[in-house]
Order: structure tokens, then C-alpha cells, then sequence
């Protein structure tokens, strides 16, 4: 063969760079549509309106001059945020101008159980500030009509669990995160962008595989009856399986000291998965994702949070975990569906009206003082 025929004609070079730019195209797409692309079922399209949320619930601690005697729901109307031209504004690590709403979930144990935790996570990239917002898993609502045949009215945390497959047959994995969220929208005018489903047992791995988490109980916690749990006062490290008996204690506080008792220990958590010595278990704790996490985040958008919490020079400062108001939600006890009937035993519920809402907005605007 002669030094002529070793080299490639050009028009089989034009074939060759041409094929190898396809392949390349193609690569470089799949690449996108997977960093762009939910991980899990993403969330249907929820539009909220100034009148959603306005459902007869009785007004917390009334006075007999503020009762409506037609028991009519509120109209005013939910506050909104005073619009700013998104041109002007410069969002950090990519993220979306407006923010980000995160719906995130906590259940008892795998992702098919009641949410016993329940969170709102307003993510402003312009700012760099993260709102964690709370709502109690006792709040009485009602269910949106459309989007479930069991009736109302419920708890708030049957929001999750009716959607999921273990309800619901046939349904998607993303289901019970899909009701809660239109329950949300329904009820409180609250729109969520995403959904973070962490299950129980998930939980328990995390705090084992970053060796516990430290926190501190002003007081003694003792529960002789559900938890079967006496944690002593002072600093202690617990491991996975404590931290979430610890988390599921409310005899003695209600649902709303148990909440933010859950803030206590996401914070150690917070801190523990900040920590440097934690950067060799990293590996280790992405295996754990799997039985961790159920979420329609993209890779591309867990980058961006990701990226945001690196460039907070101190996370105490910039994320803010609020507590409920206990003067605008009354408990009580009353009657909720439950099965094929209503239940004859009342239920311990908590009841609001448009001022809890309009609380819900401005937290997640963060317009509240904590």
C-alpha cells in the first residue's frame, strides 16, 4: 500500500467529523434532557386564586363580636408579593428568578405513610435566603373535590397518604405529594414548584451513616405510652433511631411543641452534614438516596441549591425556620371522615381562619419576625 492510500479521502473525512458530530449532538441531549429531567414524577400544573383557601372553618379564640353568624367563609383576598421586573433582579447559581417552592415531606416510615411532617421551603436565589415554614399535620381541611373521591373533612396529613399507592390503586409514586400539594393550593392558596418526600426509615440511616447528631433538651422528654422514650435534659448525641423517637414525641407539647422540637433536630442535622469531617462519608451517604428521598428535583436544580448553600458564609443566618403561631390556630376536638362512615369519636384537630393564611404567605415571603 502506498504512503497516498493511508490517508482518508476528504470526502470520507466530511463522513467521518459529520458522523462523529451526530453522535456528539446526541450525547450532548441526552446529557441535558437527563440533567433537566424530574427524578420523579413531577407535580401537575396548580394554578392558586385569591378565593381558594376560603373554606368555612370556625375562627381561632373569636369573640362573641367577631363571630360570623352565617358561619360564611373569609374572601380577602391572599396577600400577593409587590411584582419586580425579573430583568432587574440577578439570581444566584442559576436558579429561577421568582424562587423556588419546595413542598417537603416527612413520614413515619416508608414514602406510602401518613406526612407527619409537613414543610413549606421558600428558596429566594436573589437574596440567598431560604424560609422554612411549617404546618401542622393536625390542621383540619378539606380535601380538593376534584382531585380524590374520599370525603371531608380531614387532617391535613391524610393530604399525603390518600394520594399514594397504598390508597390509591394504580397510582403514580408521585401521588400522595400531587394530593398534598393541590391540598395546599385547595385550602391555603399556597403553590408549590417541587416536592422532597423524606420517609422514616431513610431518616434513621442519615443520622447513622454521619455517626448521630447532637442536640440539646432544655428539659427532660419522657413519653411512657406511644414512644416508650425518656431522653434526660442537657447535650446528648443520638443515633437514627432515637433522633426520630425523639422527633415523634408530642404528649407533652401538642403538635406544635413537636414541631419545632423536628427544627431542633434539622438543624443539628444542618449542622452535622456541614461539618468537613463529613466530606470522606459523602459517598456513603449518596447510596443512601434511593431509600432516603422521593423527589421531582432535577439534577440541574439540586445543583443550584446546592451552589446556594456554599455561598452562605453562615447558614444560621440565611436560613430561617419558623414556628407556628399558637394564637391563630384553636384546638379541639371534632368529627372527620374517616372510612366509609364519619368517625363518632371526635378527633383532636386544630382549626384556622384567613389569618393563619395570610400568616403562611408573608413567612414564605419572609416579611415575618421570628
Amino acid at each position: 500500500m502506498d504512503e497516498k492510500s493511508s490517508f482518508l479521502s476528504p470526502t470520507k473525512i466530511a463522513a467521518l467529523l459529520a458522523v462523529m458530530l451526530f453522535i456528539g449532538v446526541g450525547i450532548g441531549l441526552a446529557l441535558v434532557r437527563f440533567w433537566n429531567k424530574p427524578l420523579a414524577k413531577p407535580l401537575p400544573t396548580i394554578m392558586p386564586t385569591a378565593t381558594m383557601g376560603s373554606i368555612t372553618t370556625p375562627q381561632a379564640k373569636t369573640t362573641p363580636t367577631e363571630q360570623n353568624p352565617q358561619n360564611t367563609p373569609a374572601t380577602s383576598p391572599t396577600p400577593k408579593p409587590s411584582a419586580t421586573p425579573t430583568e432587574a433582579l440577578h439570581p444566584m447559581c442559576g436558579g429561577p428568578a421568582k424562587g423556588l417552592n419546595i413542598l417537603v415531606l416527612g413520614t413515619n416510615h416508608g414514602f406510602y405513610d401518613l406526612a407527619d411532617v409537613i414543610r413549606v421551603v421558600h428558596v429566594d436565589f436573589v437574596k440567598g435566603e431560604i424560609y422554612v415554614v411549617p404546618l401542622p399535620r393536625d390542621l383540619k381541611i378539606n380535601l380538593p373535590p376534584n382531585a380524590t373521591k374520599y370525603k371531608s373533612p380531614q387532617k391535613l396529613n391524610e393530604g399525603y397518604f390518600l394520594g399514594t399507592p397504598a390508597w390509591q390503586f394504580g397510582a403514580d409514586e408521585g401521588s400522595g405529594a400531587a394530593l398534598m400539594a393541590q391540598t395546599l393550593a385547595y385550602n391555603f392558596g399556597i403553590s408549590v414548584d417541587n416536592y422532597v418526600v423524606v420517609s422514616g426509615e431513610g431518616f434513621r440511616k442519615l443520622v447513622d451513616a454521619l455517626g448521630g447528631v447532637q442536640v440539646y433538651l432544655p428539659t427532660r422528654v419522657k413519653d411512657e405510652h406511644q414512644a416508650h422514650a425518656d431522653f434526660p435534659p442537657g447535650y446528648q448525641t443520638l443515633d437514627g433511631y432515637h433522633a426520630w423517637l425523639l422527633a415523634r414525641i408530642r404528649s407533652d407539647v401538642g403538635d406544635l411543641g413537636r414541631i419545632d422540637r423536628q427544627t431542633l433536630i434539622v438543624k443539628a442535622l444542618l449542622r452535622r452534614i456541614t461539618n468537613p469531617n463529613i466530606l470522606p462519608k459523602l459517598p456513603q451517604l449518596a447510596k443512601l438516596y434511593k431509600s432516603l428521598v422521593l423527589t421531582d428535583l432535577s439534577p440541574k436544580q439540586i445543583n443550584e441549591l446546592i451552589c446556594l448553600l456554599q455561598k452562605m458564609d453562615n447558614p444560621k443566618e440565611h436560613i430561617h425556620f419558623y414556628s407556628v403561631p399558637r394564637g391563630l390556630l384553636h384546638e379541639t376536638g371534632q368529627i372527620i371522615y374517616i372510612g366509609p362512615n364519619k368517625s363518632t369519636v371526635p378527633q383532636d384537630v386544630l382549626l384556622w381562619d384567613e389569618r393563619y393564611k395570610k400568616w403562611l404567605h408573608d413567612a414564605l415571603q419572609g416579611k415575618v419576625q421570628k
